[in-house]
């Protein structure tokens, strides 16, 4: 049954309303993806603070455009698909994270088209970098490391030093 233009004036405002209060959106489609499958996507998306959307190219063209991101339809292939997530960091990395291993497991049935970070496109590329980022705790891990290796490596000349003036 066809919608009328308020239910997808409805729909462009929960669009529109999900776009501009995520951080980061990925566009998806999701031809060939069965029911449990989506399912599946929707569970993960969600355990990451997620959500994930069906709809029209033309109803999120719209929305989008609404928000102030003009997007064009001809990027949007095939039966498309959003997943959301909020302004938070973590999150944003979480929910790439998830895209693009669900994309990599299902590679026949989703793939990703791109998506708008920080209120720019970006391509296919740059959600699967965005996506490699380890968490923000391994990150400052990996900086204490750094930062403490010089400091160790003058400990252990100095303790070289006092060992063989001891001798």
């Amino acid at each position: 049954m066809p919608k009328t233009k308020l239910q997808k004036q409805e729909y462009i405002n929960i669009l529109k309303d999900k776009l501009s209060s995520s951080g980061f959106s990925a566009f998806l489609n999701f031809h060939g993806l069965s029911v449990a499958k989506a399912m599946e996507l929707r569970r993960a998306l969600r355990k990451a603070n997620g959500d994930y959307m069906v709809s029209k190219k033309t109803l999120i063209a719209r929305a989008s455009k609404e928000t102030g991101f003009d997007l064009d339809k001809k990027i949007l292939e095939g039966e498309v698909g959003v997943a959301f997530a909020p302004k938070n960091e973590d999150n944003i990395l979480a929910i790439s994270k998830e895209v693009a291993n669900f994309a990599k497991k299902n590679a026949g049935m989703l793939k990703i088209l791109g998506g708008i970070w920080n209120g720019v496109w970006a391509d296919i590329e740059q959600v699967k970098r965005l996506a490699s980022i380890p968490p923000r705790e391994i990150l400052l891990t990996q900086l204490a490391f750094i930062l403490s290796q010089p400091v160790a490596g003058l400990a252990r000349v100095l303790n070289k030093l006092s060992e063989t003036k001891g001798q």
